[in-house]
């Protein structure tokens, strides 16, 4: 049996505003994730309540910055902006999922703005409107863009919001250039505020608690891949392990751009921070690993059922359930590890179980005299091998 480990307890930020009401969200969230254990497994029942499940996060982020543009051509109204629309898309753009990220996108489009309508007004000056001055205002807003380094959307918003105003023609004085700079300024604001809603908790939480819930399903896949040792794997079957391999590998792939976006361990900052930024990085970098090798798996057993069914041998199964518990178990104590560094000693006893089975799985394939199960069983063998190791060397041993 595997240790139990402590409960695991999850820090967050202050109460806000914001905070109550993303519980509403993660309310609806628990309740769709409960719909779908409770349905019959492979119903269509349980395939609309699962895109659902997924879908929910997104939903949440449209619903709330679709809120946000609202509030912001109201306040635009409210303090007599004559130009509502430029705090709307600024609300829009700003509202993203993480504070630091909103607050950056913020400055790079207040940038951006300014300096699209002062070049748009500087050339029209000079050159007029033509067909090849179009052309030209593109350009000359990319290299801006380029040289005050305002990032992918910075950089295509000024060409954008050029070509917008530049054909406004004599109408694009200097008030038209304060007002729309105001007006984005305010739409800036209120979307870093909405923000709050959209995800409130600080990037490294958001980030630990996604490479948790990655790393918990990745253990239960391996669990499900185990439990049906001794029975015959049909295609179909392995079909779905391989799908949900895939989707794991593709949100492992996502989070770790979003960690590089948001610089994590090679901020400007000291002790603690630093610190728990490096440690992120180093555990998706685990995670990554760990999923690599689930797909291996899935895949190993995908091509195996090319010619009909397969069994998989008692003990390899049960190895491939101890190595799920044991990515579960690291799971579980993720954040301890990362913010307070304490070894997951959990991990460990569970990796135990895994070297037990290990054994077991090891006799047992050397009484096969089936070639493809010996070579099915011996690769299998591998990739738990190395994931045993990965995870034992992140838990202090």
């Amino acid at each position: 049996m595997l240790a139990t480990t402590p409960p695991k307890v999850m820090r967050t930020s202050a109460r806000t505003p914001g905070t109550f009401v993303r519980d509403i969200s993660r309310s609806i969230q628990g309740a769709l994730d409960g719909a779908v254990r409770r349905s019959r497994d492979g119903s269509l029942a349980q395939r609309v309540l699962r895109a659902a499940a997924h879908s929910w996060p997104t939903a949440w982020l449209i619903g709330v910055t679709a809120v946000a543009a609202c509030t912001a051509w109201v306040a635009a109204l409210l303090l007599d902006i004559s130009a509502p629309v430029p705090a709307a898309v600024g609300a829009v753009i700003t509202v993203a999922l993480s504070l630091n990220r909103s607050l950056r996108t913020g400055v790079s489009l207040v940038g951006a703005t300014a300096v699209a309508l002062l070049v748009a007004f500087a050339l029209y000056q000079w050159w007029g409107l033509h067909v090849w001055t179009v052309g030209v205002l593109v350009v000359v807003s990319l290299v801006i863009g380029r040289l005050m380094r305002l990032g992918p959307e910075g950089s295509l918003q000024i060409p954008v919001t050029a070509l917008f105003v530049y054909f406004m023609g004599e109408a694009l004085t200097d008030d038209v250039i304060v007002t729309r700079i105001v007006a984005t300024l305010l739409g800036v604001a209120i979307g870093l505020v909405f923000s709050f809603v959209a995800h409130p908790e600080r990037p490294e939480e958001r980030i630990t608690e996604r490479l948790s819930e990655i790393g918990g399903r990745l253990g239960s896949l391996l669990v499900a891949m185990g439990q049906v040792s001794g029975e015959r794997l049909t295609r179909r079957q392995v079909t779905e392990w391989l799908t949900e391999a895939r989707a794991l590998a593709v949100e492992t792939r996502h989070l770790g751009e979003e960690i590089d976006e948001l610089g994590l361990g090679r901020r400007f900052s000291v002790g603690s921070e630093r610190a728990v930024g490096r440690a992120i990085v180093e555990q998706h970098a685990l995670l990554q690993q760990t999923s690599d090798h689930v797909n291996s798996i899935a895949r190993g057993l995908f091509d195996a059922t090319s010619r009909g069914g397969v069994r998989l041998p008692e003990g390899v199964g049960q190895m491939l359930s101890s190595t799920g518990e044991a990515l579960s178990v690291h799971a579980d104590s993720l954040e301890r590890a990362i913010v307070d560094g304490d070894p997951a000693t959990g991990v460990l006893a569970a990796l135990e179980v895994v070297e037990e089975e290990r054994s077991r799985s090891v006799a047992e394939l050397k009484g096969l005299d089936d070639t493809g199960a010996l070579l099915l069983g011996g690769s299998l063998l591998s990739e738990v091998d190395q994931m045993a190791k990965r995870l034992a060397g992140s838990s202090g041993r």
